[in-house]
C-alpha cells in the first residue's frame, strides 16, 4: 500500500477506529489495553507510543501512571487529530503527540523507558517490520521495555473463526504476523523476549532491550 493510499484508509478508519475495542467483548479474556500500564510500570517516566492512532492505548496509561510522559507518533493526521480531541476533552498534559514515522523516528537513542505499539505491527510487511523493531531498539534505553500488543493465535473455535474472518480485511501479511516467532524476529534488534499474556483474540508481549556488554579488560 502507497502513502497517499494508507493516509486515505487511516482518514477514513479514524471516524469509528475507537468502536474496534468493542471486538474484545466477544472474546471473554479482556482487552488487552488494560495490562498495558501494569506491565509499564511506574519505574517507566518516558514511554513512546508508536502508531498511536486516537490515542486508545497512551490514554489509559498516562491515566494510570500519574509519572509518565508519553509521546506518541503517527503519520495519519487524521488519526492525531482525533487523538487530541479525545486528549483534550480529557484534559491530559502529559501525553504529546508527533506526526513522524515509526521507521524512522526524529528521537536521539536510548530516549524512552518504554516503547509501546499497540495493533499495528501486523499491517507492516517483513522489511518494514525489521526498519521499525531496529528503530524501536535505537531509542529504548538499555534495560528498556518493548510492550507489544495485537493479534495472535489461540485455542477456542470462536478465535479461530474470528481471526480467519478478520484476515480477510487485513494485508496478506497478517497471516504471516500470527505465526511470528518473536524470538527470532528480535534476535538482530538486541531485545529479548520476556512474557506473553492472552487476552481477547491477541497477546500483550513484554520485551526487554539488552544492557551492553561490559568492556573486557585490556
Amino acid at each position: 500500500m502507497s502513502t497517499a493510499d494508507s493516509r486515505a484508509t487511516y482518514r477514513v478508519l479514524s471516524r469509528f477506529y475507537d468502536l474496534f475495542d468493542l471486538i474484545f467483548l466477544l472474546g471473554g479474556r479482556g482487552n488487552p489495553r488494560s495490562g498495558l500500564a501494569s506491565a509499564i510500570g511506574d519505574d517507566d517516566v518516558r514511554v513512546l507510543d508508536v502508531c498511536v492512532g486516537t490515542a486508545a492505548s497512551s490514554i489509559p496509561v498516562a491515566t494510570q501512571l500519574a509519572s509518565a510522559r508519553v509521546v506518541g507518533i503517527d503519520l495519519s493526521d487524521d488519526m492525531l487529530a482525533v487523538a487530541r480531541r479525545k486528549i483534550a476533552g480529557l484534559g491530559l498534559s502529559s501525553i504529546e503527540l508527533v506526526n513522524a514515522s515509526a521507521e524512522a523516528m526524529p528521537f536521539g537513542d536510548g530516549s524512552f523507558d518504554t516503547v509501546m505499539v499497540s495493533f499495528a505491527l501486523h499491517e507492516f510487511e517483513q522489511d518494514s517490520l525489521e526498519r521499525t523493531l531496529a528503530e524501536i531498539a535505537r531509542v529504548l534505553r538499555p534495560g528498556g521495555r518493548l510492550c507489544v500488543i495485537d493479534f495472535a493465535r489461540q485455542d477456542g473455535v470462536v478465535n479461530r473463526i474470528f481471526l480467519a474472518a478478520w484476515a480477510l480485511i487485513e494485508p496478506p501479511c497478517f497471516r504471516g504476523f500470527l505465526d511470528l516467532d518473536w524470538s527470532t524476529a528480535i534476535e538482530s534488534c538486541g531485545l529479548r523476549f520476556e512474557s506473553a499474556t492472552e487476552y481477547s483474540f491477541s497477546d500483550l508481549y513484554v520485551l526487554r532491550k539488552l544492557e551492553p556488554s561490559p568492556a573486557s579488560p585490556a
